[in-house]
């Protein structure tokens, strides 16, 4: 997606790391916990060319008794050239070849890529529905409030073509850049990675989804006025909004069964 110029006076942006609690969890611990999940975790290829990364939700039996629900960034699914949605999309599972799965339906989005870059970062996030069952139970999601959390995101290694478990990484906090539902963050965000799960190392719970760069640009007068250029990650972090949306897509698919 593009990447706002966001233009401060006087001094400078300012970022706050979040400190690493001592109750996250070990890498190890951590990666031995995704290795079961395997399965909830995939790439998106649409119109025959890899888009991005999807996350299975987890959801009780009683929520929905057949198929599996998706989430990923919305701005996976269009082309960004023409604004229009790609027609042919598919999951594949894991770190499968040849486990390829197509949408069956996609949730309603409030992402539009003719919105300004902010309102896209915020409408970021999009559910789609498998029908079939997959056998990983899936990523539980939790609203990450005001707490500091302590991250790993989920990323994709095109060198080895598969999905892996990048290093620990931070929340960032910034007094320039205060958006409701968007994440600033430290974490790994390389090409092929939108969408990708933003985890809270304590919990193992999905707390956002990467979507993109924010390029902030600082004028310093006492510097005659040169320009810094710093890059900012961001996600669609789980919020009210984020969970009322996937009810709504929960209900709409019970209707349909």
């Amino acid at each position: 997606m593009g990447r706002p110029y966001i233009k401060t006076r006087f001094i400078i942006w300012i970022a706050f790391l979040a400190i690493i609690s001592n109750n996250a969890k070990s890498d190890r611990e951590l990666e031995q916990e995704m290795i079961g999940l395997t399965d909830s975790f995939g790439t998106i290829e649409c119109d025959n060319a890899l888009r991005g990364l999807g996350t299975k939700v987890l959801l009780s039996p009683r929520e929905l008794e057949k198929g599996s629900i998706f989430v990923t960034a919305a701005h996976t699914l269009f082309d960004k050239e023409n604004g229009r949605r790609y027609k042919n999309c598919f999951f594949k599972l894991g770190n499968s070849r040849f486990n390829k799965r197509p949408f069956d339906r996609i949730s309603n989005t409030n992402y539009s890529p003719l919105d300004n870059d902010i309102d896209k970062a915020a409408n970021d996030y999009i559910f789609f529905y498998i029908k079939n069952s997959v056998s990983s139970p899936g990523i539980r999601l939790k609203e990450t409030g005001k707490s500091e959390v302590n991250l790993v995101s989920i990323g994709f290694d095109s060198f080895s073509d598969k999905i892996i478990l990048n290093n620990p990484c931070e929340r960032i906090r910034s007094e320039i850049l205060k958006l409701d539902g968007i994440l600033l963050h430290n974490c790994d965000s390389k090409a092929g990675n939108s969408g990708g799960a933003i985890i809270d190392r304590n919990t193992g719970n999905l707390v956002a989804i990467h979507g993109g760069k924010f390029l902030i640009n600082e004028n310093k007068e006492n510097t005659n006025f040169s320009t810094k250029t710093i890059i900012i990650n961001h996600g669609r972090e789980v919020d009210l909004a984020f969970v009322k949306s996937l009810d709504n897509f929960i209900l709409s698919l019970i209707g349909d069964q």
